[in-house]
């Protein structure tokens, strides 16, 4: 808050950041499996269930009516170097997260197609969910498709991890956009999704269909050639007052927001009341700076600001 009084505006200083522009830090998974059942018309019915497929090399989704039976695919980030990023430009704490999202591409990405190994079905578009896990502890395992392990995650071993709290983040369309061909799916900024990512650690995700099309390969982080997973995390300062000048009868405010959101400039003349009064809007520019003159201020009275969405 900025308050002037006999023309002095006591300043809210910035903490010396060269730049206020959101900033995003994008980095690649380091452990992803897909888990499956197997069907009729896959090897005569083998039951997949109880075998990890860690080092496939790719993931998949795929609904339990399809005709190589359900795949689901967890994966797991670690954000660590996003929150150093976010801390060294805006300082510590002085950052929410802006937006998140999730970057996935294949060499197998053409409807129609069956892909090489014939564990998988045709690629096919069709309706997915991803979804949020609270438990991180799941292992990777090292099973493929012509060798499958139990050193790892299984379809099996899935109700361990909703045990913990999980939740459906969205639900997206597919439609195979071709080989090599990258598709970034933003996810909704949950109260659960943004508290783990601030938190800088370890973020898993699950991957399930939602329609009886969908037939969704995409590379994993260990094949990558390029089409590995990616996680975008994008930070702005939280907003606040930087300083404030009277200057020939016009109050002049400078803040710093997301950029180019809008905000509310309220005052008041008395701190201790609850009444804010709006007296105008103000949308930030492409680095988050606010500017804002309130002409109806005067020198010799007292005004406190505040800002707001």
């Amino acid at each position: 808050m900025i308050r002037t009084r006999n023309i002095l505006a006591a300043l809210i200083l910035c903490l010396g950041q060269a730049a206020w522009a959101q900033v995003t830090n994008t980095a690649t998974n380091f452990a992803d499996a897909f888990v499956c059942t197997g069907s009729p018309n896959y090897q005569s019915g083998a039951d997949l269930t109880g075998l990890n497929f860690g080092g496939a090399g790719t993931l998949a989704i795929a609904p339990a009516t399809s005709a190589k039976g359900e795949f689901q695919s967890v994966i797991k980030f670690s954000l660590s170097n996003g929150v150093a990023l976010f801390n060294s430009t805006y300082g510590s704490n002085n950052w929410s997260i802006a937006s998140v999202s999730l970057e996935l591409a294949s060499n197998y990405g053409v409807g129609g197609v069956q892909p090489n190994n014939p564990i998988f079905n045709v690629v096919s578009g069709g309706q997915f969910v991803i979804e949020w896990l609270a438990d991180d502890s799941w292992a990777e395992g090292t099973g493929t498709p012509n060798l499958p392990t139990t050193d790892g995650i299984t379809y099996n071993s899935l109700p361990i991890l909703l045990a913990q709290q999980h939740e459906a983040l969205c639900t997206n369309t597919y439609v195979p956009p071709g080989d090599n061909v990258h598709v970034t799916w933003p996810l909704p900024l949950t109260a659960n999704l943004v508290a783990d990512v601030s938190g800088g650690g370890e973020v898993t995700f699950r991957f399930y269909a939602a329609d009886n099309q969908i037939g969704y390969l995409f590379n994993s982080y260990s094949y990558g050639r390029g089409n590995e997973p990616l996680i975008h995390v994008a930070a702005m300062p939280l907003l606040r007052i930087l300083s404030g000048t009277f200057t020939n009868g016009v109050f002049h405010l400078t803040g710093i927001g997301g950029v180019n959101l809008q905000y509310q400039v309220k005052a008041t003349a008395e701190l201790a009341t609850t009444n804010w009064q709006t007296i105008g809007t103000v949308t930030a520019d492409s680095a988050g700076i606010i500017q804002f003159d309130d002409n109806s201020a005067s020198s010799q009275s007292k005004r406190f600001y505040r800002l707001a969405r």
